[in-house]
């Protein structure tokens, strides 16, 4: 983390803003902070410290840090510019403070307010805003918490000494968040937590072990002769192995003996069903014979009338042809009835009829005559109206060319329309074309003027967008110009000065050059009783010499200065003349030239149009001179096909007037045509209904002559007697299978009563019931039996594999045991629990410590004449706690090792930043730690003498010479002689300011 820029208002003795670049300071490397006691040098280190994490640097409450100089309604403010990362950021805070209420009297309780900005770009954004939020993420940025930034880069008033004092444990938070160690860390943790799960697995298979054993009683329970314990070991379970073994031979051998008795029950049971079945045979045959008997009667009755059927069926081709004869008349005459109506139908819808057709009467069937003369006449009639119809077809072409020549005559007036409009238009356009023809023209002889006119307005908006440049490279010009004078002005204040003091001390130089009985140069005595002696500041040669050097660099580059920003004047000069009055106005001056060349442009896209217009003038009047012509021709067109349509109208009205006075109003030839066909198809069928009638009178004659016949040798009356007699095929046939399926069933039960099966039967029948209880029984022994040796050789099964599976876990018992004592002693060992009670992460931390004091030796042993250095060491260990990370002193003078307590007040100072600076030095030799690029302390310089200061401000010089940038507030006026740039604080009674620059004192 490095600073850039501090800002303060209302805040502690600042009543005014504040500002302090850290950047500036930066140059120097080595600042010092001195003013008044009391006048708030301490309130900007703590203004840092707040702005970070919203604490102070020293004891004070952040409750009451608003200025008691500063207005009632001020607000108080801390902002903080600083990089990490490669990247930068603002962190501004206001601490909570009273301020008066928005209306009436008194004051409200105002919360802390915090904000974090990142830069991107030229814009910061928000990247954090609530308190909590803000700290936790300069926290990640930093690396440090407030603490650790108090110990580390913030070194406080009174708090100097905390890193050198620190307890084991603070040192240990303290270098865990300096260097990434958690890796350590959770390796002892992740050894931990194997050893305490290699545990687990030993106790789960001791757990496992006793379960199998308790499984193994408890299959075995059901077969022990008393209650048992579970087997305590391998032995144990061997030993129920053989007993239950013993067990399942006993079972078998029952089994065995019941199976036998099963078998002969179902013997003895199958002999008497046998018989039983015999019994049940002549019992069923007997009953069914009795049954049988009693259907003799129905079963002569079938006979008889299959008989009488049979007879009849003789007679049924002359019964079935006299009724065909009979049905087909009656058919024939229905058919006639419905054919003279459909006669008396199609004749009353027929039309323009002869008379003698209107005459015939259609109540009866007429006779061959009246239909042959009745077809003739229609016959003549259908020719007269055939001619007429092709009348008719003539007129009704006459009209459709009528209808054709007047579409024609309509399709010609509407080309007519449609090019008188189309002429208009195209004329229109052709109008159009001629003023954008014009316009074109006008502007291809305005392009120089618009060209020139975009030009001088792009120069003019490039011109104002180079004043703010040019401004700001004028201040930036002024700004070094006048740095480069103070430094010139500070030059020749300080050659001055050393001219001054070695014109002081020239007496004392020039006594240094007096010798015995030589006289004097000034007073010509060769004695010289009391030569002047040199003060401690006098001043060399090579210090004016030096005082010159500088004095010449800093007139180059006040010249340089001066030249750049002379160039930077003239440049905006440049700049504010070309770009005139629009460099009051750049929004103006943009849209200025953005409208010129928007015109140009639009110019030159109307300039190009000026040969395509030309082209579509030319095409207008081609265009016209075609229409006038089609235009013309509809106009003929409209008048022939008018004439036309009027002539054939006139022939076809003189042909349909014909054919009305012929037919009738409203009667189409080709429609009476039409209505003659139903007519005429009508008294086609009534004549063959007429030849066909006779024919069937005759069939029936024959018919019913020969059924008389048949009927004179047979036992019927009549035909009807004949019918009623006739039964169908499957009638007959079901009555013989009956009756032949009546006799073969008595026959076969009459051959199996006499059977030999049948015979000596008993007249009771036998008992079943007796031999199937004794199978039951029998069955249900032989089931106990083997449920009881399926029991006890799963028994058997489960006890052996569970004796297998003990067997085989202790055998992994042991390597668990061995396995968790392994992973106990490591991780116990990692962790600190065992000797030497050092954890591995401390073990790390301690290598870091060492490296600390490593580098802290070489600058205590500078700043203490190679007095002191420390030594780590892992004293420690009991009480629960850990060794390690301990800070000793060994004292070169004595040669013995001292707590870091015994220092003196001065010593305690020397080894506290040696301390410090340790761990800068590590941190940064080591990838992954903080990058620490600022040191402020604060006092702690009045404990040394004057030998140990300036060996303390050597050691601050090697740092700054390195890059760092330090800090320093003291009141020790020899470190005001020493550093020679800083901020002064300055107290009034309207509250402190501070003043940047060389010290006063220097």
């Amino acid at each position: 983390m490095k600073p850039h820029l501090l800002r303060i208002e209302a805040f502690g003795p600042y009543a005014e803003p504040v500002e302090i670049s850290f950047d500036a300071l930066s140059q120097e490397g080595l600042f010092l902070i001195h003013g008044s006691t009391g006048a708030g040098k301490t309130y900007l280190l703590d203004a840092l410290c707040f702005a970070l994490y919203g604490e102070v640097s020293g004891d004070r409450s952040v409750k009451a840090l608003k200025s008691d100089h500063a207005e009632p309604s001020a607000v108080p403010r801390v902002s903080l510019d600083f990089s990490s990362g490669g990247a930068r950021y603002r962190v501004e805070r206001s601490p909570a403070h009273c301020a008066p209420k928005s209306r009436g009297e008194g004051t409200t309780e105002k919360a802390p307010q915090a904000v974090l900005f990142r830069l991107i770009g030229a814009e910061w954004v928000p990247i954090a805003s609530r308190t909590t939020e803000v700290t936790r993420e300069v926290q990640g940025l930093v690396g440090l918490d407030a603490a650790q930034f108090r110990q580390v880069i913030l070194l406080p008033q009174g708090k100097f000494a905390e890193v050198l004092r620190a307890r084991a444990d603070e040192r240990e938070a303290l270098l865990k968040t300096l260097f990434d160690t958690v890796i350590y860390e959770r390796a002892a943790s992740w050894l931990e937590e194997r050893a305490k799960v290699a545990r687990i697995h030993v106790a789960e298979q001791n757990r496992d072990l006793e379960v199998l054993r308790h499984q193994a009683a408890h299959e075995w329970s059901p077969y022990a002769p008393e209650p048992m314990e579970a087997p305590n070991d391998q032995e144990g379970l061997d030993r129920l192995v053989e007993q239950i073994a013993a067990v399942v031979a006993g079972t078998q051998s029952n089994l065995k003996q019941a199976v036998a008795a099963l078998e002969s029950a179902q013997t003895a049971k199958a002999a008497v069903e046998k018989l039983a079945d015999r019994w049940d045979r002549r019992r069923a045959a007997l009953t069914r014979l009795t049954e049988l008997e009693a259907k003799q009667e129905a079963v002569a009755d079938f006979r008889q009338r299959l008989s009488r059927a049979e007879r009849a069926e003789a007679l049924r081709p002359s019964v079935d042809a006299e009724q065909a004869a009979r049905a087909a008349l009656a058919t024939l005459e229905a058919g006639i009835r419905a054919e003279l109506l459909s006669a008396i139908r199609a004749r009353d819808a027929a039309l323009a009829l002869p008379v003698s057709l209107v005459l015939l009467d259609l109540l009866a069937l007429p006779s061959l005559e009246d239909l042959g003369r009745a077809r003739a006449d229609l016959a003549a009639r259908r020719a007269e109206v055939t001619a007429l119809a092709s009348q008719a077809v003539e007129a009704n072409q006459a009209r459709i060319r009528a209808a054709s020549a007047a579409a024609l005559a309509r399709a010609a007036d509407v080309r007519l329309s449609q090019n008188s409009s189309a002429r208009e238009s195209l004329q229109q356009s052709r109008q159009a074309a001629i003023k954008a023809f014009s316009k074109a023209c006008s502007a291809r002889d305005q392009l120089d003027g618009l060209q020139r006119a975009a030009q001088d307005s792009r120069d003019r908006a490039r011109a104002v967008a180079a004043v703010a440049p040019a401004l700001k490279q004028e201040a930036d010009s002024t700004t070094a110009k006048a740095r480069a004078d103070g430094r010139l002005k500070q030059a020749q204040a300080a050659l001055h000065d050393l001219r001054h003091r070695q014109i002081a001390g020239m007496a004392a130089r020039l006594a240094g050059s007096l010798e015995a009985e030589v006289p004097c140069p000034v007073c010509g005595s060769p004695h010289h009783p009391a030569p002047a002696q040199p003060s401690h500041d006098a001043v060399s040669d090579e210090a004016i010499t030096a005082a010159e050097g500088e004095l010449t660099a800093a007139t180059t580059a006040a010249e340089q200065a001066a030249v750049a920003l002379e160039k930077a004047q003239g440049e905006r000069k440049a700049v504010l003349e070309k770009a005139g009055a629009a460099a009051r106005d750049p929004m103006a001056a943009e849209t200025a030239a953005r409208q010129a060349c928007e015109a140009l442009a639009t110019g030159q896209a109307l300039a190009e149009t000026v040969a395509s217009l030309e082209q579509e003038i030319a095409r207008h009047e081609r265009d016209l001179e075609a229409l006038q012509a089609s235009i013309q021709s509809a106009s003929t067109e409209l008048a022939m096909q008018t004439r036309a349509a009027a002539d054939e109208t006139r022939r076809a009205n003189t042909l349909t007037t014909a054919i009305a006075r012929e037919l009738g109003e409203g009667v189409e030839p080709q429609q009476a045509l039409t209505t003659f066909e139903p007519l005429e198809e009508a008294l086609d069928a009534l004549a063959d209904r007429c030849q066909a009638s006779a024919s069937a009178v005759t069939r029936l004659e024959q018919a019913s002559g020969r059924l008389a016949r048949d009927l004179a040798g047979s036992e019927f009356a009549d035909g009807q007697s004949v019918m009623a007699a006739l039964k169908p095929e499957s009638v007959r046939q079901h009555w013989a299978d009956r009756i032949k399926a009546f006799e073969t069933e008595v026959i076969e039960l009459k051959g199996l009563l006499a059977s030999a099966d049948l015979a000596d039967l008993p007249q009771e029948r036998p008992d079943t019931t007796a031999a199937l209880v004794a199978v039951h029984a029998a069955d249900a022994a032989r089931t106990s039996a083997v449920e009881r040796n399926s029991e006890a050789r799963g028994a058997q099964v489960e006890i052996v594999r569970l004796t297998s599976e003990h067997r085989n876990g202790a055998g992994n018992l042991a390597a668990l045991r061995e396995q968790a004592q392994l992973f106990s002693a490591v991780a116990d060992r990692c962790s600190g629990k065992a000797a030497p009670f050092i954890s591995l992460q401390r073990w790390v931390l301690s290598a870091y410590l060492a490296d600390i004091c490593r580098y802290a030796n070489q600058r205590l042993e500078l700043m203490t004449s190679g007095r002191y250095q420390l030594r780590l060491t892992d004293e420690g260990g009991r009480g629960g706690r850990q060794a390690g990370l301990g800070l000793r002193v060994l004292d070169a003078y004595t040669g013995e090792e001292r707590e870091v307590n015994s220092l003196s007040g001065g010593e305690t100072f020397q080894a506290s930043l040696a301390l410090a600076l340790g761990v800068a030095d590590t941190v940064e030799a080591h990838s992954g730690g903080v990058h620490l690029e600022a040191l402020f302390i604060d006092e702690g310089f009045g404990t040394l003498d004057p030998d140990n200061l300036q060996l303390a401000m050597d050691e601050l010089d090697r740092l700054r010479a390195g890059g760092r940038m330090v800090g320093i507030i003291s009141h020790v006026g020899a470190l005001r002689e020493r550093i020679r740039y800083g901020i002064e604080v300055l107290s009034s009674d309207q509250g402190s300011r501070v003043q940047v620059g060389t010290n006063t004192l220097a």
